[in-house]
């Protein structure tokens, strides 16, 4: 009987992946420990090895679809071997439209491939092997444009290669010569065809005025509107984290300016012998630092809170924002009041590198009890950030730029930055969040208290 292979679940709060792509096509001879997919989930891919040997029968999710946990998405099994039914399901292809293409003249094909799939909108997202997209990218072809034969309608490699492309057109004047029935290869059009051709084409071949044979385009004015598309996981997952967070911690922000100059004298000072052991030393490390002895101080904020209880953390558990993709994730270095500065910053880039490589561990990314966002390098002075849950606050770092100052009753230049604490109100009112945040100025303008 052939094996199933379901959707894993990777960590307590997974309920669906997307399949990123799969490593072994249908037909193929598998073995226990091959990679077999990867998958998506709402913070990080993984590789998905195949646990037992057999050949991969069927494949019923195509690449860039979400499955629900645990479901069906493929079978193994002895070659041959039937495969039950399963809800979802993809279709297989049919095999007298795959073996009829080929017979059909150039000629004849190329009129029907310039046209869309008649479910498909120009520039479309479309289900696509890897090996298809960049084949269609590199032949300049839309792949909305293209039929696909794979699982789902997937656009596969053949198909990219069976496409007989009709003039290069705008996705907008596709759209329009579908909708008035003009056909773009008998266009005459140095260059791209664009939307003015495809009009004055259906100007002339209409029995009516011009001004009335223009007459239908104006409704299809709104198909300028982009489309919705469905966003990545990650992304997914940041808008619900977000609007969760928003609806749950009455949030209060508190901004402080703090002289940077101290600061900058001890990364002078200290980078470059931490930089002969391998160490890159940078302002956010040293803020890491600050921050994690100033929560030592007020446990109350090194804290989470739910149903009316208040859990005090034993450990200081510092998360980092790191930008990858079109998102943030946030792994933390965990136990940070043990860690000297020097093993913070080498703890801390080498998540940020397994973040960016995709290579981040889940225990990495959970766990944290408070978090740094930093928008300094982007010339950020002033903005709210949003608590991570569940804990209750969040330290935006601003950009470091030299202002004009009092010192002694003499104006002098100093490199100044705005701390700006967001903090839950439920537990962290001002006065506590103001006495926090005055601690963290003061370290980072003393950072010799460190040692104390």
């Amino acid at each position: 009987m052939a094996t199933e292979v379901l959707m894993p679940k990777m960590g307590l709060t997974m309920t669906e992946g997307t399949i990123e792509e799969w490593k072994k096509k249908e037909g193929d001879a598998v073995k226990a420990g091959d990679i077999l997919f990867s998958v998506a989930t709402d913070k990080l891919t993984n590789d998905v090895e195949c646990d037992t040997d057999g050949t991969l029968l069927k494949v019923l999710y195509a690449e860039g679809e979400t499955v629900e946990c645990k479901k069906v998405i493929a079978y193994i099994g002895a070659p041959g071997e039937a495969v039950p039914g399963a809800e979802g399901a993809a279709a297989p292809a049919a095999a007298p439209a795959a073996t009829a293409a080929p017979a059909a003249p150039a000629a004849a094909a190329a009129p029907a491939a310039a046209t869309a799939p008649a479910n498909r909108a120009p520039g479309e997202f479309v289900l696509a092997s890897p090996y298809a997209r960049k084949l269609a990218k590199d032949k300049g072809y839309d792949l909305a444009m293209i039929p696909g034969t794979g699982p789902k309608g997937t656009v596969i490699a053949k198909d990219v290669e069976a496409f007989v492309a009709g003039p290069k057109t705008t996705p907008m004047a596709a759209k329009l010569a579908a909708e008035l029935g003009v056909d773009l290869n008998s266009l005459s059009v140095d260059g791209r065809v664009m939307k003015a051709d495809v009009l004055a084409a259906a100007g002339k071949g209409a029995a009516a005025p011009a001004a009335a044979a223009a007459a239908p385009a104006a409704p299809v004015q709104g198909a300028n509107d982009d489309k919705p598309k469905k966003v990545n996981p990650l992304r997914r997952s940041i808008a619900a984290n977000m609007s969760n967070s928003w609806h749950t911690s009455p949030r209060v922000t508190f901004t402080h300016p703090v002289d940077a100059t101290a600061m900058k004298e001890l990364r002078s000072k200290l980078k470059e012998g931490l930089k002969a052991k391998g160490i890159k030393l940078t302002y956010n490390h040293i803020l890491m630092m600050v921050v994690t002895k100033a929560l030592t101080e007020f446990p109350d904020i090194n804290s989470s809170f739910a149903d009316n209880l208040l859990t005090h953390h034993p450990h200081v558990n510092i998360g980092l924002a790191v930008a990858k993709g079109d998102g943030l994730i946030v792994p933390n270095v965990k136990n940070a009041e043990t860690k000297s500065l020097a093993e913070i910053a080498q703890e801390t880039e080498a998540l940020i590198a397994a973040t960016r490589d995709g290579k981040i561990a889940l225990e990495d990314m959970t766990g944290g009890t408070f978090t740094i966002s930093s928008l300094g390098p982007y010339g950020v002075t002033n903005f709210s950030p949003i608590i991570n849950q569940p804990e209750l606050g969040i330290l935006g770092v601003c950009d470091i730029v030299d202002t004009p100052v009092v010192r002694d009753g003499e104006i002098v230049i100093r490199p100044m930055m705005n701390l700006c604490l967001t903090a839950d109100h439920r537990v962290v009112d001002g006065v506590m969040a103001s006495k926090f945040l005055k601690r963290i100025v003061e370290l980072l303008e003393n950072p010799y208290e460190l040692l104390v």
